[in-house]
Protein backbone atom coordinates (compact mmCIF):
# COMPACT_ATOMS: atom_id res chain seq x y z
CA UNK A 1 0.00 0.00 0.00
CA UNK A 2 3.07 2.54 0.86
CA UNK A 3 4.53 1.87 -2.44
CA UNK A 4 1.16 2.38 -4.35
CA UNK A 5 0.60 5.91 -2.38
CA UNK A 6 4.79 6.70 -3.65
CA UNK A 7 3.64 5.95 -7.14
CA UNK A 8 0.54 8.15 -6.47
CA UNK A 9 2.60 11.15 -5.60
CA UNK A 10 4.98 10.55 -8.30
CA UNK A 11 2.09 10.29 -11.27
CA UNK A 12 0.32 14.00 -9.65
CA UNK A 13 3.67 15.44 -9.40
CA UNK A 14 5.09 14.49 -13.01
CA UNK A 15 1.60 15.83 -13.97
CA UNK A 16 1.38 18.77 -12.20
CA UNK A 17 4.92 19.12 -13.84
CA UNK A 18 3.80 18.69 -17.28
CA UNK A 19 0.59 20.98 -16.61
CA UNK A 20 3.00 23.62 -15.57
CA UNK A 21 5.10 23.35 -18.57
CA UNK A 22 2.40 23.55 -21.04
CA UNK A 23 1.33 26.65 -19.00
CA UNK A 24 4.25 28.36 -19.07
CA UNK A 25 6.25 27.36 -22.26
CA UNK A 26 3.24 26.28 -24.08
CA UNK A 27 5.26 22.65 -24.28
CA UNK A 28 3.31 20.12 -25.38
CA UNK A 29 4.32 16.80 -23.73
CA UNK A 30 6.13 13.72 -25.86
CA UNK A 31 3.83 11.06 -26.20
CA UNK A 32 6.75 8.70 -24.72
CA UNK A 33 6.18 10.85 -21.54
CA UNK A 34 2.57 11.04 -21.24
CA UNK A 35 2.56 6.67 -21.84
CA UNK A 36 5.02 6.73 -18.96
CA UNK A 37 2.61 8.86 -16.86
CA UNK A 38 -0.36 6.46 -17.24
CA UNK A 39 1.75 3.60 -16.56
CA UNK A 40 2.67 5.42 -13.09
CA UNK A 41 -0.53 6.20 -12.59
CA UNK A 42 -2.61 3.13 -13.40
CA UNK A 43 -0.13 0.07 -12.60
CA UNK A 44 2.02 1.92 -9.63
CA UNK A 45 -0.94 3.75 -7.88
CA UNK A 46 -4.41 2.46 -8.78
CA UNK A 47 -3.43 -1.45 -10.07
CA UNK A 48 -1.07 -1.63 -6.50
CA UNK A 49 -3.85 0.09 -4.53
CA UNK A 50 -6.38 -2.31 -5.93
CA UNK A 51 -4.14 -5.63 -5.22
CA UNK A 52 -3.15 -4.62 -1.84
CA UNK A 53 -6.87 -3.51 -0.48
CA UNK A 54 -8.05 -6.73 -2.07
CA UNK A 55 -5.25 -9.01 -0.06
CA UNK A 56 -6.96 -7.63 2.73
CA UNK A 57 -10.60 -7.37 2.14
CA UNK A 58 -11.33 -10.23 -0.02
CA UNK A 59 -12.62 -13.27 2.58
CA UNK A 60 -10.08 -15.04 4.72
CA UNK A 61 -9.15 -18.69 4.13
CA UNK A 62 -7.68 -19.23 7.72
CA UNK A 63 -6.76 -23.18 7.22
CA UNK A 64 -4.56 -22.67 4.43
CA UNK A 65 -2.65 -19.47 5.53
CA UNK A 66 -2.36 -19.72 8.87
CA UNK A 67 0.97 -17.53 9.30
CA UNK A 68 -1.04 -15.06 7.92
CA UNK A 69 -4.03 -15.18 10.05
CA UNK A 70 -5.76 -16.43 6.17
CA UNK A 71 -4.97 -13.56 4.43
CA UNK A 72 -2.90 -14.63 1.69
CA UNK A 73 0.40 -17.01 0.83
CA UNK A 74 3.54 -15.16 1.41
CA UNK A 75 5.38 -16.00 -1.13
CA UNK A 76 2.59 -15.26 -4.11
CA UNK A 77 2.07 -12.00 -2.39
CA UNK A 78 6.37 -10.81 -2.40
CA UNK A 79 6.07 -12.36 -6.17
CA UNK A 80 3.19 -10.22 -7.21
CA UNK A 81 4.42 -7.18 -5.78
CA UNK A 82 8.27 -7.63 -7.14
CA UNK A 83 6.69 -8.83 -10.29
CA UNK A 84 4.89 -5.58 -10.69
CA UNK A 85 7.09 -3.05 -9.20
CA UNK A 86 9.82 -4.77 -10.69
CA UNK A 87 8.15 -4.56 -14.23
CA UNK A 88 8.00 -0.51 -13.89
CA UNK A 89 11.43 -0.03 -13.84
CA UNK A 90 12.07 -1.27 -17.35
CA UNK A 91 9.68 0.40 -18.65
CA UNK A 92 10.38 3.70 -16.68
CA UNK A 93 13.71 3.07 -18.56
CA UNK A 94 12.41 1.94 -21.61
CA UNK A 95 9.91 3.84 -22.71
CA UNK A 96 11.37 7.07 -23.53
CA UNK A 97 14.45 5.46 -24.87
CA UNK A 98 12.14 3.41 -27.29
CA UNK A 99 10.39 6.28 -28.67
CA UNK A 100 13.26 8.87 -28.89
CA UNK A 101 16.06 6.15 -30.58
CA UNK A 102 14.42 3.31 -31.77
CA UNK A 103 16.93 1.42 -30.58
CA UNK A 104 16.76 -2.05 -30.12
CA UNK A 105 17.71 -2.93 -26.32
CA UNK A 106 14.78 -0.89 -25.12
CA UNK A 107 11.96 -2.79 -26.78
CA UNK A 108 13.91 -5.92 -24.83
CA UNK A 109 13.17 -3.80 -21.69
CA UNK A 110 9.37 -3.14 -22.65
CA UNK A 111 8.90 -6.97 -23.51
CA UNK A 112 10.49 -7.80 -20.04
CA UNK A 113 8.30 -5.06 -18.50
CA UNK A 114 5.31 -6.48 -20.12
CA UNK A 115 6.18 -9.89 -19.16
CA UNK A 116 6.86 -9.18 -15.49
CA UNK A 117 3.58 -7.15 -15.05
CA UNK A 118 1.39 -9.94 -16.30
CA UNK A 119 2.95 -12.35 -14.32
CA UNK A 120 2.25 -10.47 -11.47
CA UNK A 121 -1.44 -9.44 -12.19
CA UNK A 122 -1.24 -13.21 -13.14
CA UNK A 123 -0.33 -14.21 -9.72
CA UNK A 124 -2.59 -11.59 -8.06
CA UNK A 125 -5.39 -13.12 -9.76
CA UNK A 126 -4.24 -16.94 -8.79
CA UNK A 127 -3.78 -16.04 -5.55
CA UNK A 128 -7.49 -14.64 -4.49
CA UNK A 129 -8.81 -16.85 -7.17
CA UNK A 130 -9.64 -19.25 -4.13
CA UNK A 131 -11.23 -16.39 -1.81
CA UNK A 132 -13.93 -15.26 -4.42
CA UNK A 133 -16.86 -16.71 -3.14
CA UNK A 134 -20.63 -16.72 -4.37
CA UNK A 135 -22.92 -14.61 -3.33
CA UNK A 136 -24.54 -15.81 -0.04
CA UNK A 137 -21.95 -18.38 1.03
CA UNK A 138 -20.47 -18.76 4.10
CA UNK A 139 -16.92 -16.73 5.23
Amino acid sequence: MKTSLVFFILTFASGSAFMMLNALHRARMPHDLILLHAHLGFVGWLGLMVMGVAWWMFPLMRDQHPETKGRYHLPTVYAVYYLTVGGLLPRVIGEPWFWRTGHPFPRFLLVVSALAQLAGVAGFAAGVWGRVRPVGDSL
